[in-house]
């Protein structure tokens, strides 16, 4: 008796079961668009989701990634041991005299770092104003002593530490004219403006005019700083003790090069100088904000996909309850086109007031957060006001295929209907 008791209302919910599949499976092919455009709205909502968790994992893997290859890419070479002043002599074992300016490293480093397989840069800095040796002015605005660093580099240095510059004239600073290129900010202290045409431009290092030759954009270390060929900084220094070599290699390959370095530019007394890997903080940051707009974007990119997704459904849905209406605009006169501009322009009229909405949202948000996380909050001016335009082009591309289907519409049918 169990059994047959078990049996029956079993065998009823699998019936039950059964026709409530057949009269779902009937109403969604029925209506085969509105079920694709609901099923695509839900497929996207939840891939928005977890892609943004997948991206932002993944992000968070390459900048650790980036981090370590930029910690493991470059290396820094200075001079610990005694100038050939004291020595009496050169690395050739020429004599020196008094006047001769006094030397560690040798003229022909970079070439020697060049034979090394994985080094792909290489180039010489000398910071002139950490010795005191730093007086810049510009007569022509009767700026006297400008507060800005005073930096000897040669271009190869420019290449090994990623320094972008104006023009082409870098190849300048490897020989010993009075030429100079300036950062931003010490470009704005001597009051010249950033331009390509540094004609007539010139500035006064320590009672020398220098020509300007373009300048270097961007946050770096020579930021505000004027550099001048390193040759010229090593005459004003009487030597190169205080000199540092950067050494740009290729991606991994720091270690290995590090431990070669000091054998490749002195074989006889590589004990003269130190090495050290350096990390760029620059070239971290730049990695860093890449990844996490590519992060956005692509999230980004999924939201509005499903928002275009959900306006589309509730226009098609709009359309059929408006059939009526639609056929008698028809039958008074409307062409298909004035129908289909209705509804194109109701999609991007929605879509303008959204994209509205959702750029206040956007700042509002946008500063609360930084609030609470005693941010410094940043508002890109450009891309919050681009909110309502993105919003209408959103809402004319949602509403598309329903005002196509719209002017399909035939009015006497559309009359007749219920």
């Amino acid at each position: 008796m169990k059994r047959t008791k078990d049996k029956v209302p079993r065998g009823a919910f699998l019936l039950r079961m059964r026709d409530l599949i057949r009269d779902v499976s009937i109403e969604l092919s029925s209506r085969f668009s509105r079920t694709v455009l609901m099923v695509s709205a839900v497929a996207f909502s939840t891939g928005a989701l977890l892609a943004s968790v997948g991206i932002s994992q993944n992000a968070a893997h390459q900048i650790d990634a980036d981090i370590a290859a930029s910690a493991t890419r470059q290396v820094l070479v200075t001079a610990q041991g005694k100038s050939d002043e004291d020595e009496g002599a050169s690395e050739t074992g020429e004599e020196l005299g008094e006047e001769d300016v006094r030397t560690i490293f040798p003229a022909n480093t970079v070439e020697r770092l060049g034979e090394i397989a994985t080094v792909e840069s290489s180039g010489f800095r000398l910071d002139l104003d950490l010795l005191g040796l730093s007086e810049v002015d510009r007569p022509a605005i009767d700026a006297a002593m400008v507060n800005v660093g005073l930096k000897g580099a040669t271009s190869g240095y420019l290449d090994a530490a990623q320094i972008r510059h104006t023009g082409d004239m870098q190849w300048m600073l490897d020989g010993e004219q009075n030429v100079a290129y300036l950062g931003e900010l010490a470009a704005e202290k001597l009051g010249i403006p950033v331009t390509d045409d540094t004609r007539n431009l010139s500035i006064v290092v320590n009672g020398v005019s220098y020509s300007i030759i373009g300048f270097l954009p961007g946050e770096h270390s020579f930021t505000d700083a004027v550099v001048i060929p390193y040759t010229n900084s090593v005459a004003i220094a009487n030597g190169d003790s205080e000199s540092q070599v950067l050494i740009r290699t290729k991606l991994g390959a720091g270690s290995q090069v590090s431990g070669v370095a000091r054998l490749a530019i002195l074989p006889s007394q590589p004990e003269k100088l130190a090495v050290s890997q350096v990390i760029s903080p620059n070239a971290i940051r730049e990695n860093v904000s890449d990844q996490l707009t590519t992060q956005a974007t692509w999230v980004g990119a999924f939201l509005i996909v499903l928002t275009v997704l959900l306006i589309t459904n509730s226009m098609i849905v709009s359309v059929t309850a408006r059939t009526t209406e639609i056929g008698v605009r028809r039958a008074l006169g409307s062409s298909r086109s004035s129908v289909a501009g209705v509804f194109l322009f109701e999609g991007g009229l929605i879509g303008a007031l959204g994209g509205l909405a959702g750029a206040a949202l956007a700042s509002i948000v946008i500063t609360v957060v930084a609030a609470i996380n005693s941010w410094s909050a940043y508002l890109n001016v450009g891309w919050i006001a681009l909110g309502p335009v993105l919003g209408m082009v959103v809402g004319l591309a949602a509403s598309a295929y329903p005002a196509m289907r719209a002017a399909t519409i035939q009015p006497a049918i559309a009359v007749r209907s219920d």
